[in-house]
């Protein structure tokens, strides 16, 4: 996905720009998570048994805690409790967890398009924006192509950079803004930035709240 303006404009003259934005984010999710499951297949395939590989992983960590003041119980039984987590969220192993990576990820992808891109209208219409609500998701849902990267995935111990991926999208959504809302650069960046300003900030403010909160706990126990 380049920069220029074309796909922008063709997007935004469509008939039912989120129609077609939505079916594109699906597509992509769909593409990702046959990715994902394919790849964790390979994966499995290729490694002894996620059981197996739990007993030796203990193993060497008890080696390792040898003579160092740590209670070995609790480092194994937290390794065991999260063990099921890591081979899910690495597709290793077997079981029926994995299928559900097939409407998980077109699910979560439509989820991030529409909150992501409904927040860049608002703020799109704030700074003097004239796009429409449809034409701004139909845009935005362009910004979501980077993320086909993530197909390499099927290739078991091949990563893609995650700020590569999520940059690149930034970059085509500010574009999209900028050509659907008829906006000057400074005002489609500072659009296509506000969501992710404003989730950085509840972020913090939930951290600092809970850290506040265990804190006050620990006092008052």
């Amino acid at each position: 996905m380049t920069l220029e303006p074309a796909p922008f404009v063709e997007m935004t003259d469509d008939d039912n720009p989120w129609i077609e934005g939505l079916f594109l984010v699906f597509v992509i999710g769909l593409a990702v998570a046959f990715a994902r499951l394919i790849g964790g297949l390979l994966l499995t395939a290729s490694l002894p048994l996620p059981d197996s590989v739990l007993e030796a992983i203990v193993t060497a960590i008890k080696q390792s805690l040898l003579g160092v003041a740590v209670d070995q119980t609790q480092a194994e039984v937290l390794l065991r409790q999260l063990w099921p987590w890591i081979t899910t969220s690495l597709q290793y192993g077997s079981g029926w967890l994995r299928m559900l990576t097939l409407i998980a990820t077109p699910l979560l992808y439509i989820c991030q398009w529409l909150g992501y891109g409904i927040l860049c209208h608002l703020v799109a219409r704030l700074l003097g924006g004239s796009g429409s609500t449809g034409q701004t998701l139909g845009v935005i849902a362009l910004s979501l192509a980077p993320r086909l990267l993530l197909v390499a995935m099927v290739i078991p111990f091949v990563s893609v950079s995650g700020l590569l991926v999520h940059g690149w999208g930034i970059l085509i959504a500010y574009r999209g803004l900028e050509v659907a809302h008829d906006l000057p650069p400074a005002r489609a960046a500072g659009a296509a930035l506000a969501p992710l300003a404003l989730g950085a900030i509840v972020l913090l403010t939930v951290t600092f709240a809970a850290l506040t909160l265990s804190a006050l706990t620990g006092g008052g126990a």
